[in-house]
């Protein structure tokens, strides 16, 4: 009885060191749960963050044209103007902080709020309405910045367009903002003007006369003179009454960023509610390209096969090689932490040259190691871009990640951790460039999140076999080469030339492939036949060339044998006259929810458009099936397709089967010939067309539920496994050595009895 109840005591024992090996072993994973799928459980960064007093706008001014000193100055007396009319027309709640100027500036990407153009293209000012969170700017040419008559009303004006969403007061439209009717309106009625009344700054702001208030409250109908209740148009027929539900102007700076701004009491204060202005901080920094590449070292790193690492390595290498001569670069990895001294690779930002040993040696000795902490990577990156002299007009952060951020722990250390990295990052103005592959819940959400809150770029990875393709689109766009066409060997269709425009600077023709043992030459004949040799990558070749021939360019290959299963052709070109815009509307939807796409073709120096014309876009969803939609800009009349105004150059698109969860990835282009530029922007020559060229932009979104909950998160550092089997494998000898004692007892008093 004593000894059975020593072998029941022995057994309880083990179960409970079971239990408690177990607790800590997975405990520990469980306590280290994701956020809910978005960073920090808050809603995107690109939301409205709440303020009591003032919103202090930081805006970037790409000027496209490499301006005198003179002319700078014009353009910051046309900022410091736009800012003080700001602040009055919001009582004194908003202005403009700072004002990157960037000269010489190309015309691609989404980054500048302001474009102004040479005088050569002649371009009235003219906003991407509402867009100003999801890639849209205002557009002027120079020359209007020295005869406008009040330069402080026209930016105010435009600037009210892009960032509340505001219309102008000055045209009639058919109800339900339909098309534009004879004759003109305005805001207030006629009739108070013609009575001394000032007129809405939205009512062709920036011409002669007082312009300086917004609208307020609503017009009475039956006494059109009378200001008592409000002054907003008393008929309701401008665009800003027909196009946004008869709110007035200021009641759309109330909608638009409601908590953000406070609506008078009564009537708008005349001055600025008794605050004083601050002067803007203008910063014109050197056109140096700067980028830091933060690469994932967690232990999921070694999944796959080849394995995540392996497919890093080669694009961060691709990435290293096309890199022009003085770009300057430095490279930071992150797992636990980013500190050399737990092995992490710190390689200081310096300027590249023929020699990049050190950096490829540092991304060849990358290892899979333990879990996620992505603030700790971006922190490292951001002081090294300090250390190295700060940002320039092309600083940039491109981040790989294959999991969600989970340290320091705990969790709600790790969120705040690494939302103090992002704004850390969104004040200095430093973007970052994201793509990630992997398993977690709620990991595309998160990268999404991360590059639209900095300004940004996301294009997922999801298969990690497109990791090289995702640096290499990294490195163009951040040299503002913009895509102009593809052909992969996966996809459907002919393979087709690439067409270059003419006044490109430069282009690039890149292939990428898989097949580690792939032995290829390429080279690309240009439009007159010359032929132009390649230069290699890690698992490609490509082809620079500056003052390109324009016309159609071919690529030849020769694999010297069979080709791989999987490679791309890819070719960039940069302009500063054409180019095509894309955002998302939000970076993150709820499953079922519709994602909203924005593209925005320019040339000629701003939006063009073509109603009887829509702009594709290829959708790759989360289980791989391809599926199309068109972008349109013929507004509400197109029911269903999310356009707001017709003819705008704001070409809109909705997703709608959004059922799965995980990334969606958009390839949007096309060509453009011939298109005239959008009627608001340019009152000199509605006759002039653009020239014929292509674009196309990869954007992603992503669809999660935030109440699900990642518990078993792909960064277990490698050894935990073998931990765990030698664990049991330790408890299965204690059992079997048990269970040979039992036996060999039993046995014994068997052979006892007997004999």
């Amino acid at each position: 009885m004593k000894a059975s109840a020593r072998v029941v005591g022995g057994r309880g024992w083990i179960c409970i060191t079971v239990l408690v090996c177990l607790f800590m072993i997975f405990g520990a994973e469980l306590s280290a749960q994701t956020a809910q799928g978005e960073i920090e459980d808050r809603p995107a960064p690109v939301g409205r963050p709440p303020q009591t007093t003032r919103t202090v706008f930081n805006v970037s001014v790409a000027v496209q044209f490499n301006a005198t000193a003179a002319e700078i100055q014009t353009i910051r007396n046309l900022m410091a103007a736009g800012s003080a009319m700001l602040f009055d027309i919001t009582d004194g709640q908003a202005e403009i902080g700072e004002a990157f100027i960037y000269n010489n500036a190309f015309g691609t990407g989404t980054e500048a709020d302001v474009r102004i153009y040479p005088t050569t293209n002649d371009t009235w000012w003219k906003a991407d309405t509402g867009s100003w969170q999801v890639g849209g700017s205002a557009h002027v040419s120079y020359n209007y910045l020295l005869t406008a008559a009040n330069l402080g009303e026209s930016f105010a004006h435009e600037f009210v367009h892009l960032v509340f969403d505001a219309r102008d007061e000055y045209e009639a439209r058919a109800a339900g903002c339909g098309a534009i009717l004879p004759g003109s309106a305005s805001c207030p009625d006629a009739a108070a003007i013609a009575a001394g009344a000032a007129a809405c700054l939205m009512d062709a702001g920036g011409l002669a006369g007082d312009h300086s208030e917004l609208c307020w409250g609503q017009g009475d109908p039956s006494n059109l003179t009378s200001l008592t209740g409000g002054n907003h148009d008393a008929t309701n027929v401008t665009e800003q009454s027909r196009c946004r539900s008869n709110r007035s102007c200021w009641d759309q700076v109330m909608w638009s960023w409601p908590n953000s701004f406070v609506a008078p009491t009564g009537a708008p204060d005349p001055a600025a509610n008794g605050a004083t202005v601050n002067a803007t901080q203008f910063v014109l920094p050197d056109d140096t390209t700067r980028v830091v590449l933060v690469l994932d070292e967690s232990g999921s790193m070694s999944l796959d096969s080849p394995s995540r690492m392996d497919r890093l390595k080669v694009a961060a290498k691709d990435f290293v090689a096309l890199a022009e001569d003085g770009t300057e670069l430095g490279i930071v990895s992150y797992s636990d932490d980013a500190e050399t001294g737990s092995g992490r690779v710190n390689i200081a930002i310096a300027a590249l040259g023929t020699n990049r040993s050190t950096w490829n040696n540092a991304i060849d000795g990358l290892q899979p190691d333990a879990f996620t902490n992505i603030g700790a990577g971006l922190r490292k990156a951001q002081g090294m871009i300090t250390n190295a002299g700060g940002v320039t007009a092309n600083t940039f952060i491109v981040l790989m990640t294959d999991g969600l951020n989970n340290r320091p722990s705990p969790q709600a250390t790790a969120n705040t951790e690494l939302q103090a990295a992002v704004n850390s990052l969104m004040t200095a103005g430093i973007p970052v460039y994201v793509t990630c592959t992997g398993g977690d819940q709620g990991l595309a959400s998160q990268c999404s999140e991360i590059a639209t809150g900095t300004g940004g770029f996301y294009v997922d990875s999801a298969d990690s076999a497109r990791l090289a393709e995702a640096f290499v689109d990294f490195h163009e766009r951040i040299s503002r080469r913009d895509s102009i066409g593809s052909h992969a060997s996966w996809s459907e269709g002919p393979e087709q030339a690439f067409f270059v425009e003419k006044g490109s600077d430069s282009v690039t023709f890149a292939l990428i492939y898989q097949g580690t043992e792939t032995k290829t030459a390429m080279y690309m004949v240009d439009p007159a036949g010359n032929r132009h040799d390649s230069r290699i990558m890690p698992r490609g070749r490509y082809v620079r060339v500056k003052d390109p021939i324009p016309g159609e360019w071919r690529m030849a290959v020769d694999w010297f044998g069979q080709a791989p299963g999987r490679f791309v052709k890819r070719g960039y070109s940069r302009s500063r006259v054409n180019s095509l815009g894309a955002a998302v509307r939000y970076p993150t939807v709820l499953p079922g929810q519709e994602i909203y796409i924005y593209a925005y073709p320019r040339s000629l120096g701003g939006p063009i458009s073509d109603v009887t014309k829509r702009i594709g876009a290829a959708v790759l969803r989360p289980d791989g099936a391809i599926d199309f939609i068109q972008l349109n800009d013929m507004g509400h009349l197109l029911n269903g397709g999310g356009d707001d105004i017709d003819n705008d150059g704001i070409y809109t698109g909705v997703y709608r089967k959004t059922n799965i969860k995980g990334p969606y990835q958009f390839l949007i282009g096309g060509e453009f010939d011939a298109w005239k530029p959008s009627p608001e922007r340019s009152r000199p020559d509605l006759k002039t067309v653009s020239p014929r060229f292509r674009r196309e932009v990869r954007i992603s979104a992503a669809v999660n539920d935030p109440n699900d909950v990642e518990r078993d998160p792909d960064d277990k550092p490698a050894t935990t496994n073998w931990c765990k089997w030698l664990f049991f494998l330790v408890i299965l000898s204690i059992l079997l050595s048990i269970a040979c004692c039992l036996v060999t007892r039993r046995r014994t008093r068997v052979s006892a009895r007997i004999g």
